[in-house]
């Protein structure tokens, strides 16, 4: 990741230059502008993570340039410096949005903690709204379990990937294990002190993946009583992780496109461009090479999100790591539940390693859980392991000793996880309403797999 960019805004050459001389000593890169309007100019066209302003200018005053930085980027700290000692000034700055208001002459060790903690102050902002916007904290797995050659080619795949700032994309069979992976190349970048925002674009309307992204101003449309801040805004400096993104609305791809491009977008209905600095990884379990072909994906888009392609193997191609993975999910499983240890017997772990597994390790996940609850002893043997409803099998059928309360929890956990956790599309697949699931969840207290 970059390193953070100040612009200084002075016109007093020896101020500027001690500033900028001390600043990248610490390790920042540094930007100068010396008038209101090339302050203006500079600050519209590229990314800063903090101004310092002098608040007398040849065309104007700190007083007049702060609404307009403002209107442009509100997030962005200004620190105001100036030789006049007035507490109406110092109130009236703070109230236009500055961050902090300085003396001069200029103490450097005291500005550069006024500027480290406005950065904090910056970083932490953005990590409330990433953590807003998730419906609940991720738990950290290990994406790489396992020792056959394909787990292993993949680790070194993403520990190459990790290291650059290119885009990224995660490709594999559902249940495959992609948001890990996805979650595992932020954790190990440089980036990983900031957010990773999540969104699947799968099913859903252009309208509101355009307002889910991009954010809207206030009165955009009917119903946007207040100021959303989309994805790419909370991500700033962050990761935005774009699962099933062959599924997104071919009107929205040029403006992915462009942010991806240009690092700046709009919100809807706003009139200004918003800068942004964020590291994209998408996944898909689709051809996009055919979907380009067919026209139902941007040729363009492709190129651009490709420069780095990762593919996650199928569970049957590495069968000889499911024991090994297996034995992990049922811990977490019985940990979850409350339950004593259990063990998968050599027989369990044949049966398992023989099946062909098309829902992959979200399927796994769910056949041990309905193991889990089945099994009469602390060994879950081969005849407690059923694959009767599993994606992919043929003559689904149900535990005979299993309360038709269980069964319907079992049976929303597993549309749940096929849905990847999305209420609206299990809803659908279970012909009830929004509502109505919610309130099963919260009664159920079902935990979507994390995979």
């Amino acid at each position: 990741m970059a390193k953070a960019k100040i612009l200084v805004v002075d016109d007093d050459e020896i101020i500027v230059f001690a500033i900028r001389d001390y600043l990248e000593l610490q390790g920042y890169l540094v930007d100068e502008a010396e008038t209101c309007a090339e302050a203006e100019i500079k600050y519209r066209a590229d990314v800063y993570d903090a101004v310092t302003l002098d608040y007398a200018l040849p065309d104007g005053n700190a007083i007049d340039l702060l609404p307009r930085l403002k209107a442009i980027d509100a997030g962005v700290p200004i620190i105001l410096l100036t030789g006049h000692a007035r507490i109406e000034l110092a109130v009236r700055a703070i109230q236009l949005g500055a961050e902090q208001f300085l003396l001069k002459p200029l103490d450097l060790p005291a500005l550069l903690t006024v500027l480290e903690r406005a950065l904090e102050n910056q970083q932490n902002r953005r990590k409330q709204l990433a953590r807003a916007s998730l419906d609940q904290p991720q738990r950290a797995v290990d994406p790489f379990i396992g020792q056959s050659l394909a787990i292993h080619r993949l680790e070194e795949q993403s520990r190459l990937a990790a290291a650059t700032e290119s885009p990224i994309l995660i490709q594999g069979e559902t249940g495959t294990g992609k948001s890990e992976l996805a979650r595992w190349l932020h954790r190990n970048s440089s980036r990983a002190s900031e957010p990773i925002l999540e969104l699947n674009c799968g099913g859903f309307s252009k309208e509101f993946l355009e307002t889910e992204l991009f954010g809207h101003e206030k009165g955009a449309f009917t119903g946007a009583a207040s100021v959303k801040v989309g994805l790419l805004e909370a991500a700033h400096r962050g990761t935005v992780f774009l699962d099933e993104i062959g599924d997104m609305d071919l009107q929205i791809q040029p403006k992915i496109l462009k942010a991806l491009e240009e690092k700046r977008f709009r919100r809807l209905g706003g009139l200004q461009d918003r800068k942004v600095d964020f590291r994209l990884i998408a996944a898909t379990h689709q051809n996009l090479d055919r979907l380009v072909q067919d026209q139902l994906f941007r040729s363009d888009l492709f190129y651009r999100i490709s420069a780095i392609q990762i593919t996650v193997p199928p569970l049957r191609e590495r069968a000889e790591d499911i024991p090994t993975f297996g034995q992990i999910l049922l811990n977490r499983l019985t940990s979850d539940c409350g339950r004593e240890s259990m063990l998968l017997s050599q027989g369990a772990l044949l049966k398992l390693k023989q099946h062909h597994w098309p829902g992959n390790i979200r399927e796994l996940r769910n056949v041990l859980e309905r193991a889990l609850m089945g099994a009469k002893s602390s060994i879950i043997e081969a005849q407690d392991l059923d694959f009767a409803t599993s994606p992919g099998t043929q003559n689904p059928g149900v535990h005979s000793n299993l309360t038709l309360k269980e069964l319907e929890r079992h049976y929303i956990i597993q549309i749940l996880n096929e849905e990847g956790g999305h209420v609206d599309r299990a809803a659908k697949r279970l012909d009830i309403p929004r509502s109505t699931l919610y309130q099963k969840i919260k009664t159920y207290g079902p935990e979507p797999s994390r995979f």
